[in-house]
C-alpha cells in the first residue's frame, strides 16, 4: 500500500478515534479493577445487591446508565457510570466526561463539603452551618436593598433554560437587578440566525440522514452537540457511504476522516460558505423555493459581486476549482446540509457567519426534509413564570429587551466602575475564574467584588475567589435537567435525579436559591413558591406526565425529525435572504448588513503587535468549558497534549517554526494582549501557517488533586474576546499572540 502525508495524517488521527471509540480502554479499566481484588490487603465491605438507575449527563446531553450497590457502605453507593442502550440518541455509549463522574463524586480532595467562609484576616476558610450561610447571604442582600443598590448585585450562572437557570433568573428579577449572564453559547447564535431568514429558532442538523455534509470548522468529532449522537450519525455515514466535507484551517480529527478537506485560511469558513452560494446562484443549482425567497435578487447580485469563487479563493486560500466541485455536488446531492457551530474553543461563533451557512441550507431547499435543516417540536414543558420587569440599566448599558448580557461586559464595566462598581456577584453554576474568554479578567472581576458567593460541587478557581462558598451537587446527587443539545435535529429533555445521598451538606443550586429566597421574603418569596427543585420540576414538566416515571426513564425525546413545509415567521412570510427581522433588531439595513454576508474577524483586522493567530484544539478526552478535569481523562491524553513534566503542548507548522527559529518541544510563552502561558512546541503539518493551536480543558489551577494538579495551561487565560458586531455575544475563535522562546 502507497502511503502519502495525506493518508499518512487520515491514519494516524483516525486511530485516535478508533481508540477511544472502542471498548478497549473500559476494558483494561475493568480487568485492572478486577485484578486489584485480588491484593490480599485491600479492603472488601460487604455489599449489597446490584441495582441500574438511568439518568443524564447535563453537561454533554448523554444518557447514561448507573451501576450501583445497595447497602454498600451504610448506603447506596455508584460504582460506574455507563451508557444507556435504551436512549434513542446515546444508544448505550459514552464519553470521558460520563465514564469518569463517579471520581467528581467521590473524590474528598475537590468537593466542597460545607458551606465554607474566608476570614478576611488570615484569608483562610472555615466552615460555617447553612443557617449561618443563608443568614449572612440575606443580610447582605437586605443591606443594599434597603440602601437602594439591589440592582449593583451580579449574577452568573450556566445554563439559562435549565431549572436552575430559570430559578436564577426569577430569583435576580424578583430582587430587582438586571445584571444576570448565562454562558454565553452556539445555541442562541444558531436561533439568531434561523430566526433571520426563517423566523424559527429552535432548529437542528439532521446528519443521520444525510448523504453529503458539510462542515464549516464545526468540530463534529471533538464534541458538537451531544456528542455520542453526533459519533452514532458518523457510523451511518459510514455504512451508506455517505460524504464528508470539512472545511478549517487544521487537519483536526474531523478533517481526517472527511472524504474532502478544504484546509482554508483562519476565520475563512464562511467565505467559504458563500463562495459554494455564489456558484450554485450564478450556474442554477439553487432549489426553486429559494429563487422565490424574499430578497433572492439582491442576494444573488451581493454573491456574483462579492464571493465569486476566484475572490473567495484569493481570500480563503481554497482553491476556486475545488470550491466549485463541493458547490455542486452539495447542489445536487439528494440529502445535502451544510453545519455550522459551535467554535472549536466553545464560543458561540459569529452571527454573520452562521447566516452564511443558512443561507446556503436554503439555497439548497433541505429546510424541513429529510438529511437537511429541521425545526425542533416545542417540547412543551410549562414555564416557571415570566420573570418580573427591572426598570434599572446593566453595568453594560442594556436595558430589558435588549441583547442579552454577558459575564465579560459585565465584569469589565463594574472594574470600570461605570456607571457603577458591583456590590456583590453571585455565581450560580459555572467557573467563570477559569472558562470563556479572558479568565484573568473574570478572576480579577471577584477578586475587587466586595462580596462573592459561589454555588458549586468543587473546590475550583472560582471559589477559591469567593468570600462565601456554598456546596454544590453534581448530577448524580441532585435535581437536575437538560433541553436539546446544540444542532440536534429532535428535541429532547433530560432528567436527572439523586441517585445517592448528597456529599455531606451538598444542596442544588436551585435549592440553595430557593432557600435563600424564603429566607428573603417579600417579593422574591412570591416568585418562586416552591419548596425545592422537585416541586418545580414537577411543574414545569407536568404536560409530560408524572415527574417519577418520567424522572425513572430519565428522557423525552422527539420520535423523528419533523419533516414537512417549513412554517416561515418572518415579515414575508417566507424565507428572506434579505433579513427584515435583522434589519429592524440592529438597525442596520444597508450595506448588505441584512443579507449573509463574511466579516474579517477582529483578530485578524489588527495585529498589535502580534504575528501569529491562535486557535483552540477541542477534545473529548479533556474537559470542556468549566467541566474539571479527571484523572481517567489524563490517562486517555496522546503524547501531543502534555509533554515532560505535564507541560502543555501547542502545534505550530513547521514551516512557521522554521522561520521562527523553533524545533520539536521547544520551550515557549505563547502570549496575547490579555496573557500568557507557558507551552511545547509540537511541530505539525496538519496545523495552517502563521498559527498556533492550543488544547483546550486544562490548566486547572484550582480543583486539582494529586493527580491532576498543574497539568498544562488554560487556554482561557490567553483568549481574548470581541463583540460580535450582529448579535453583541463575545467571540474568541481566534487571537492575535506572541511566540516567544524561553529559557
Amino acid at each position: 500500500m502507497n502511503w502519502d502525508r495525506r493518508a499518512f495524517v487520515k491514519f494516524a488521527v483516525g486511530a485516535v478515534v478508533g481508540l477511544h471509540a472502542s471498548p478497549l480502554i473500559p476494558k483494561l479499566m475493568d480487568d485492572s479493577a478486577i485484578w486489584t481484588q485480588n491484593w490480599s490487603w485491600v479492603p472488601n465491605p460487604e455489599d449489597g445487591g446490584l441495582a441500574f438507575a438511568n439518568t443524564v449527563n447535563p453537561a454533554t446531553g448523554t444518557g447514561v446508565r448507573v451501576r450501583l450497590i445497595k447497602g454498600r457502605m451504610m448506603g447506596e453507593r455508584i460504582i460506574r457510570v455507563e451508557g444507556n442502550p435504551e436512549h434513542p440518541l446515546s444508544q448505550g455509549g459514552v464519553v470521558p466526561a460520563d465514564a469518569s463522574a463517579v471520581q467528581l463524586l467521590y473524590n474528598d480532595e475537590v468537593r466542597v463539603a460545607a458551606p465554607l467562609v474566608r476570614d478576611k484576616k488570615t484569608g483562610m476558610y472555615r466552615e460555617i452551618t447553612w443557617q449561618q450561610a443563608l443568614d449572612m447571604v440575606g443580610g447582605k442582600l437586605a443591606e443594599l436593598a434597603k440602601a437602594g443598590k439591589a440592582h449593583t448585585v451580579v449574577a452568573l450562572g450556566d445554563e439559562a433554560d435549565s431549572i436552575h437557570g430559570q430559578i436564577l433568573s426569577r430569583f435576580m428579577a424578583a430582587y430587582g437587578s438586571p445584571n444576570l449572564a448565562f454562558a454565553p453559547r452556539a445555541d442562541d447564535t444558531l436561533a439568531l440566525a434561523a430566526w433571520a431568514l426563517t423566523g424559527q429558532t429552535d432548529v437542528g442538523f439532521d446528519l443521520m440522514n444525510a448523504s453529503y455534509v458539510v462542515s464549516f470548522g464545526t468540530p463534529l468529532l471533538e464534541g458538537f452537540g451531544a456528542p455520542v449522537a453526533v459519533r452514532k450519525a458518523f457510523v451511518e455515514w459510514k455504512k451508506s457511504k455517505g460524504a464528508l466535507v470539512q472545511v478549517e484551517p487544521r487537519v483536526s480529527v474531523t478533517a481526517s476522516q472527511a472524504g474532502t478537506f478544504l484546509a482554508c485560511k483562519p476565520g475563512t469558513e464562511a467565505l467559504v460558505a458563500l463562495g459554494m452560494a455564489a456558484v450554485m446562484a450564478e450556474q442554477g443549482l439553487a432549489d426553486e423555493s429559494a429563487t422565490s425567497a424574499y430578497g433572492y435578487a439582491e442576494f444573488k447580485a451581493a454573491l456574483a459581486k462579492d464571493y465569486n469563487p476566484k475572490k473567495v479563493a484569493e481570500l480563503s486560500g481554497v482553491p476556486a476549482d475545488k470550491i466549485v466541485a463541493v458547490a455542486k455536488a452539495f447542489a445536487k446531492s439528494p440529502k445535502a446540509v451544510a453545519v455550522c457551530g459551535p467554535g472549536p474553543g466553545g464560543d458561540p461563533g459569529r452571527l454573520a457567519d452562521f447566516m452564511a451557512v443558512m443561507a446556503l441550507n436554503g439555497l439548497k431547499g433541505n429546510l424541513g426534509k429529510p438529511g437537511g435543516v429541521a425545526a425542533r417540536k416545542p417540547l412543551g414543558l410549562k414555564a416557571l413564570g415570566e420573570p418580573a420587569n427591572v426598570d434599572k440599566p446593566r453595568l453594560d448599558g442594556g436595558k430589558k429587551g435588549m441583547k442579552p448580557a454577558n459575564a465579560l461586559a459585565l465584569a469589565q464595566a463594574a472594574l470600570a466602575g461605570q456607571p457603577y462598581k458591583a456590590g456583590m456577584v453571585l455565581v450560580a453554576g459555572g467557573n467563570p475564574a477559569y472558562a470563556g474568554p479572558q479568565a484573568g479578567v473574570m478572576s480579577e472581576f471577584l477578586s475587587s467584588a466586595p462580596f462573592v458567593v459561589a454555588i458549586t460541587p468543587l473546590l475550583d478557581e472560582t471559589a477559591a475567589l469567593a468570600d462565601l462558598v456554598l456546596p454544590g451537587t453534581t448530577f448524580l446527587e441532585g435535581w437536575t435537567d437538560c433541553r436539546s443539545s446544540y444542532g440536534s435535529p429532535v428535541s429532547s429533555y433530560g432528567l436527572a435525579r439523586p441517585l445517592v445521598k448528597p456529599y455531606a451538606q451538598a444542596k442544588t443550586v436551585g435549592d440553595a436559591l430557593l432557600a435563600l429566597a424564603a429566607k428573603l421574603g417579600g417579593a422574591v418569596a412570591g416568585a418562586l413558591p416552591f419548596a425545592s427543585v422537585e416541586e418545580a420540576l414537577k411543574a414545569q414538566t407536568a404536560p409530560l406526565g408524572d415527574l417519577a416515571e418520567l424522572a425513572k426513564k430519565s428522557y423525552f425525546v422527539q420520535d423523528k425529525p419533523a419533516y414537512g413545509p417549513f412554517a416561515f415567521k418572518t415579515p414575508s412570510g417566507k424565507l428572506e435572504f434579505h433579513s427584515q427581522n435583522l434589519a429592524a433588531l440592529t438597525g442596520k439595513n444597508s450595506d448588505g448588513a441584512a443579507l449573509p454576508h463574511w466579516e474579517k474577524p477582529a483578530a485578524l483586522a489588527h495585529g498589535d503587535g502580534h504575528a501569529l493567530a491562535m486557535a483552540a484544539v477541542p477534545s473529548l478526552r479533556s474537559a470542556t468549558g468549566f467541566q474539571p478535569l479527571t484523572p481517567h481523562m489524563l490517562k486517555v491524553l496522546d503524547g501531543n497534549t502534555l509533554r515532560h513534566k505535564d507541560e502543555l503542548v501547542v502545534e505550530i507548522n513547521p514551516k512557521t517554526a522554521a522561520e521562527m527559529h523553533l524545533a520539536e518541544d521547544s520551550m515557549i510563552v505563547v502570549t496575547s494582549a490579555v496573557g500568557s502561558v507557558d507551552a511545547r512546541v509540537h511541530l505539525y503539518a496538519g496545523a495552517a501557517p502563521g498559527m498556533v493551536f492550543m488544547p483546550t480543558g486544562l490548566g486547572h489551577g484550582a480543583v486539582s488533586d494529586a493527580y491532576t494538579l498543574g497539568k498544562g495551561g488554560n487556554f482561557y487565560r490567553v483568549a481574548e474576546a470581541a463583540a460580535d458586531s450582529l448579535s453583541g455575544l463575545p467571540t474568541w475563535g481566534l487571537t492575535r499572540v506572541t511566540v516567544t522562546k524561553r529559557g
